[in-house]
């Protein structure tokens, strides 16, 4: 079966990212945060990468950009996609992240549903990539 048009997966995937921004993303100490707590990791996130470990994670974000932008060369955008969701991914192997500006370490302690989505934006658009490269082999 081919899907004909597969750039509306490019459309569900950013959707979804931007869904993932208004949701919390995780829990330190038992604190959840707040609503929208994703975008604001979105904006301060790059950071933490000279700072935290489990920043290093937020690497995602330029990397889904990027794959969204390149979707014409398709090997390109699947390669990047997948790094991101690798990229997302590697958050669970970490088990504190600094929670403010002075500093200070908060124990993760659990995982919100925009965590999850932000991963899931990264999982439609491999998805998307997959189908495109299976419609150009089967032209």
């Amino acid at each position: 079966m081919k899907l004909k048009n597969p750039n509306i997966f490019i459309l569900v995937s950013i959707l979804t990212f931007i869904i993932a921004c208004s949701q919390k993303i995780y829990c330190t100490n038992g604190n959840c945060g707040e609503y929208w707590s994703g975008l604001v990791a979105l904006i301060s996130g790059i950071f933490g990468i000279f700072i935290s470990g489990a920043c290093i994670t937020w690497l995602a974000n330029p990397l889904i950009l990027i794959s969204w932008l390149t979707f014409k060369k398709t090997k390109i955008s699947l390669v990047i996609s997948i790094i991101a969701l690798l990229f997302g991914l590697s958050f669970l192997f970490f088990d504190k992240i600094i929670i403010n500006e002075a500093g200070h370490y908060g124990k993760i302690t659990g995982y919100k549903i925009g965590f999850y989505l932000w991963n899931l934006s990264f999982i439609i658009m491999i998805i998307r990539n997959i189908i495109s490269l299976k419609n150009k082999s089967s032209s």
